[in-house]
C-alpha cells in the first residue's frame, strides 16, 4: 500500500518573504514592549490600587491568563479572515489595553487595571504569532531566517519596553504610570500601522492552491504507480 504524501506549495522567490519578515520584525519591536510594560508596572500599580497587598501582582498573572485565552481565537481569526486581520485585531486590543490601564490609574480602579492586563495578554497572544506569519510566504530554505528576523525584533522590544516606562512613568505627575499606559497604546497603534504593509495570501486562496496541489500530486502518483491503491481526501473545511 502506497502512502501519498501531502504536497506543499513550493516558493522559489523570497523577495516578498524578506519584505514581510522585515515588516513583522519592526512590528514585533513595537508590540513586544507590551509585555515589558505590564511586567515592569503591574506589581507597583497593583500595590497602589489593590484592596489587599496580597493581590498586588495579580495583574501580571491576569496578563498570562489573557495570553492563554487569546491563543485559539487568534488562530481562528487567521483561518477565517486571514492572518493580517488577526494581527490587526490584536493590535486594536493592545491599544485598548493601554487606554483601560490609564483609566485605571486615573480612577484608582483595581478592576480596570485587571481588565487592562487581560487585554494586554490577548494582545501578547497575537504579537507572539508574528513569527508564524513570517513563514507564510517563505521558501523552506528561508523559513528559519524569517523566524529569526522576527525574533530579533523581540530583542529590540526588550529595550523599548523598559525605556518606555523610564521616560513616561511621571509624564502625568499626579498619576503614576498613566502616561506609560498611554504610550503603550501609541506603540500598539504604530505596530498596527506597520502591519498594513504586510502582504499575505488570503485563506481562500491558500486553500484553493493546496487542493489543486493535492489533485495534481494524486494524478502524477497515479500515473507513476499504475494500479497501486491510493487514498486521497479533501476535507470539507478546505473547500
Amino acid at each position: 500500500m502506497a502512502v501519498l504524501a501531502e504536497p506543499s506549495l513550493e516558493v522559489t522567490d523570497d523577495r516578498l518573504a524578506k519584505r514581510n519578515a522585515l515588516v513583522l520584525a519592526v512590528a514585533q519591536a513595537l508590540a513586544g514592549g507590551n509585555n515589558a510594560v505590564t511586567v515592569a508596572t503591574g506589581g507597583i500599580a497593583g500595590a497602589i490600587l489593590a484592596p489587599d497587598p496580597v493581590l498586588a501582582t495579580l495583574p501580571i498573572s491576569v496578563m498570562v491568563v489573557g495570553m492563554w485565552i487569546g491563543t485559539l481565537p487568534v488562530g481562528m481569526l487567521a483561518k477565517a479572515f486571514g492572518r493580517r486581520f488577526a494581527l490587526q485585531t490584536g493590535s486594536a486590543v493592545g491599544a485598548l489595553s493601554g487606554v483601560i490601564s490609564c483609566l485605571a490609574m486615573l480612577r484608582g480602579s483595581f478592576v480596570l487595571l485587571l481588565l487592562g492586563a487581560l487585554c494586554g495578554g490577548l494582545y501578547a497572544a497575537a504579537h507572539q504569532s508574528y513569527r508564524f506569519a513570517a513563514t507564510d510566504t517563505a521558501s523552506v530554505q528561508f523559513r528559519a531566517k524569517a523566524v529569526s528576523w522576527v525574533l530579533a525584533g523581540g530583542v529590540f522590544a526588550a529595550v523599548i519596553g523598559p525605556q518606555l516606562v523610564i521616560f513616561t512613568k511621571d509624564a502625568w505627575p499626579a498619576y503614576l504610570f498613566a502616561g506609560t499606559y498611554l504610550a503603550q497604546s501609541v506603540c500598539a497603534v504604530l505596530a498596527a500601522a506597520v502591519l498594513t504593509l504586510l502582504k499575505l495570501p488570503r485563506p481562500a486562496t491558500v486553500q484553493t492552491q493546496i487542493i489543486k496541489a493535492r489533485i495534481d500530486a494524486y494524478r502524477e502518483e497515479k500515473q507513476l504507480g499504475g494500479s497501486r491503491p491510493h487514498f486521497f481526501q479533501i476535507t470539507a473545511t478546505e473547500i
